[in-house]
């Protein structure tokens, strides 16, 4: 696939089955996720409350009987400081009776410690041996003895109890009573049953928490005490680690020392194990539902992926040319119906369309017939088998074409080469076939069942019968190259090469059939290479090229010039090169327009350098029908003229009568605007041409040239006299000037001057000059003229 950047990594392409299957997985456990989150918030909160709920009701149940004990112990010290002879023996200091009264009495109410303090809280006596009393004397003496009484928890011998302190009085205070229950481990196992929860009794003693007694094993204190969850705590018990136990404490020391205390204790794990439940059902659930989704995804997959890999496949093989296939895709969707059948569709659709572009890439879309590539291709075919027959290849072409265009239009003109093919195609079979080669060139393969000669008669029979168009009858002329295999050659390229070589032998020789040799490969190679000399030397300017300028005299007294600018080629191998030799080449080649450049700018210097030597003669310029359609020509002509500081009147410009009507309407919208600019304009070869007199009145221009096929003998011949004495006229009806060329002789030169002839150019007067023999031959011919006169 293609890369964003250069250099960068190429993207991971992941199946479509694998995304699918990972999209439901995903979804699945993004679900279960969100489920289980949902789960572990709203269990974990109830968890939470409930395990705040059992410690709360525990520590209510606690309190109530704490409040029933102390209750139970005020009510007994109240009968013991009551007692009158407890009172007279506390107050005759009766140690013995004392303790007597403190064990009869502690015996009865189950007391645990019975003991007798002075009001300096001082130990007096008890019913226990050796007690070390760690309260804090000032405290509860202060208590007791301004509040009638005081209850506290302390710690004695290791021992953890609840007291009441009552005071004795005899009537006014003598002493302190102070009885107690203990808080060991039979009173935890009892509350234990009542509040459902752990009890464990503590004491702190020298910075250390003592446990006194606890319904935990001791394995368990540390995680009941120092690592328990306290409830109402503000953060969340969490899901992963939770601690053992919720715990609950509560302090039992009234001299705000927090000496002493109960921690109730919750196993958290009871508050949980429904939520546990529930997290592994979910899990099994979450599990089970993956392996569903998985296997559902697989199917899914399949039944989706495996349909697009047979449309791949398929649109595979339909992009390499296979049509008419058969998509055996799963229809189990309407969706993929509706695809497979559209590539069913397509396939129908693209077999249409690339039979038509097949068939216009080898025909030609106005005559139908095949083209010169395809042409090619069936000959080689035909050429490469083990026994193919002698083929006789010809090629064809329409003489004078254009003329057909514009005199009769291009319907009528594109009517005429599909009538030809038409007439190509009777003559065609297996192994023959008609090609158009493009404009007005045709290509025939015929086998060579008769000699060429005949086959090639019988095909220029067959064209050159009249072609009757929208009531016209329009004959042409055919010229026509043959070449033969295996004669010529056997490969198929090489034999329309020769025969185009053979056709172009026809047309220049005006043959209506040329059949190949070896000499006319040898001229074609002869033109080639004059062909490239001539780029050369125009590229290099090296001097080849010169202009000569032959001289055109006015009638009259005054010996006043002017010039027409011929080029010549003086090849340093071949010598003289005609003008009509490498002129029509350069046109086939597309060089006219750099001739003309070169001819142009040339005139215009020598122009330039008659003036500075102070001669000035106006010098004409002959144009192609190329020229004519050069829009930009008349923009260079214009520079040049500025650079030499020239003014349009020493140009002039002559074009042929056939070179306008190759597109009339063209060539005279150029040679309105030469006009316009101020350039004299002449008619060229005047006579020769087609729908002289139609066209004059339309053409802008200030001269005709006569022919001089009609002045050569016009001394001689009374039809030419004719012919030259009507155009002189016609052409000054119109207000055009004459210039007769091809004057040989005196008679004909005097005849002209008698018709009115306004100029006068031929051998006679002057061959064409180089440009350093003009100003010589314009002083002899001046100083001839003058004495002439006298």
């Amino acid at each position: 696939m293609a890369l964003a950047l250069t250099g960068s990594k190429p993207m991971a392409v992941k199946s479509l089955q694998a995304r699918i299957l990972g999209f439901v997985i995903g979804l699945l456990v993004a679900m279960a996720m969100t489920v289980a989150l949902a789960v572990w918030f709203s269990t974990s909160n109830h968890s939470n409350e409930q395990i705040d709920s059992n410690l709360g009701v525990a520590e209510s149940t606690l309190r109530q009987l704490l409040s029933n004990r102390e209750e139970q112990l005020l009510s007994s010290a109240e009968v013991l400081t009551s007692d009158f002879g407890f009172k007279q023996a506390v107050a005759s200091r009766d140690k013995d009776t004392i303790e007597s009264v403190l064990h009869n009495h502690g015996e009865r109410i189950g007391a645990d410690l019975m003991v007798l303090l002075s009001l300096q809280g001082e130990l007096l006596t008890s019913d226990t041996l050796d007690i070390n009393t760690p309260f804090n004397q000032d405290f509860f003496i202060r208590s007791t003895l301004n509040n009638g009484g005081a209850n506290d928890y302390l710690l004695i011998n290791n021992r953890l109890y609840q007291v009441i302190l009552l005071p004795v009085k005899a009537p006014l205070p003598i002493a302190i009573a102070m009885v107690g229950f203990e808080l060991n481990q039979e009173l935890a196992n009892q509350w234990k049953a009542v509040t459902g929860l752990d009890v464990t009794f503590y004491a702190h003693k020298d910075s250390n928490t003592n446990i006194v007694a606890s319904t935990l094993p001791q394995a368990d204190w540390d995680n009941a005490i120092s690592h328990a969850y306290m409830p109402n705590a503000a953060h969340t018990l969490p899901l992963i680690a939770r601690p053992k136990f919720a715990s609950l404490k509560l302090d039992l020391s009234q001299a705000n020392t927090n000496d002493t205390g109960i921690f109730l204790s919750y196993l958290v794990e009871n508050a949980f194990r429904e939520f546990d439940l529930l997290q592994w059902r979910i899990f099994i659930i979450t599990l089970l539902g993956a392996v569903l989704a998985l296997a559902g995804g697989i199917l899914m997959a399949k039944n989706l992926a495996s349909p697009i890999h047979i449309l791949a496949r398929t649109a595979s093989r339909i992009a390499n040319g296979e049509f008419g296939l058969k998509v055996n895709a799963l229809r189990n969707t309407r969706e993929i119906n509706d695809l497979a059948s559209a590539f069913e569709t397509m396939q129908e659709g693209l077999a249409v369309r690339e039979a038509r572009i097949m068939h216009q890439a080898h025909h030609d879309p106005l005559t139908q017939l095949i083209n010169r590539q395809h042409a090619i291709t069936r000959l080689a075919e035909h050429l490469d088998s083990a026994d193919y027959e002698p083929i006789a290849v010809i090629c064809i072409n329409i003489l004078d074409f254009r003329i057909v265009n514009d005199t009769f239009g291009h319907v009528v003109g594109d009517q005429c080469l599909k009538l030809i093919a038409e007439r190509l195609t009777t003559v065609t079979g297996e192994h023959s076939f008609a090609a158009r080669l493009g404009g007005d060139e045709f290509l025939m393969a015929m086998p060579l069942t008769r000699s060429r000669e005949l086959v090639a008669e019988n095909v220029q029979a067959l064209l050159s019968s009249a072609y009757r168009i929208q009531e016209l009858e329009i004959t042409l002329k055919f010229s026509i190259g043959v070449s033969s295999a295996p004669r010529d050659g056997t490969q198929s390229e090489q034999l329309v090469q020769k025969a185009s070589i053979a056709l172009d032998m026809a047309r220049r020789e005006h043959l209506g059939i040329a059949f190949y040799d070896q000499q006319m490969e040898e001229t074609h190679m002869k033109r080639l290479q004059l062909l490239a000399d001539l780029k050369s030397t125009l590229s290099s300017n090296d001097g080849q090229l010169q202009m000569y300028f032959q001289p055109k005299v006015k009638t009259g007294a005054d010996a006043t010039f002017r010039f027409e600018a011929l080029i010549r080629w003086i090849h340093p191998a071949q010598g003289f090169i005609p003008p009509d030799l490498f002129i029509p080449l350069a046109e086939q080649a597309g060089l006219i327009s750099n001739i003309t450049d070169w001819v142009v700018e040339a005139v215009i210097k020598q122009i330039a350098q008659w003036k500075e030597q102070h001669f000035t003669a106006q010098v004409a310029i002959n144009l192609s029908a190329k020229d004519l359609s050069r829009k930009n020509l008349l923009d260079s002509v214009h520079l040049l003229l500025e650079r030499y500081q020239l003014t349009t009147d020493c140009l002039a410009f002559e074009i042929t009568e056939s070179e306008i009507m190759r597109d009339a309407q063209q060539g005279i919208e150029l040679l309105n605007r030469f006009r316009n600019s101020g350039f004299d304009l002449a008619i060229d070869d005047f006579g020769t041409g087609y729908s002289s007199l139609s066209q004059l009145k339309h053409m802008p221009v200030t001269e005709l040239k006569i022919d001089k096929s009609f002045v050569l003998q016009l001394d001689q011949l009374a039809d030419d006299q004719i012919i030259v004495k009507s155009t002189i006229a016609l052409a000054h009806s119109f207000n055009l000037k004459v210039v007769a060329e091809g004057v040989e002789n005196q008679q004909s030169m005097d005849l002209l001057s008698d018709w009115g002839c306004d100029w006068l150019q031929g051998f006679y007067l002057s061959r064409p000059l180089p440009a350093k023999d003009v100003l010589g031959w314009v002083a002899d011919f001046s100083s001839r003229q003058q004495a002439a006169n006298h």
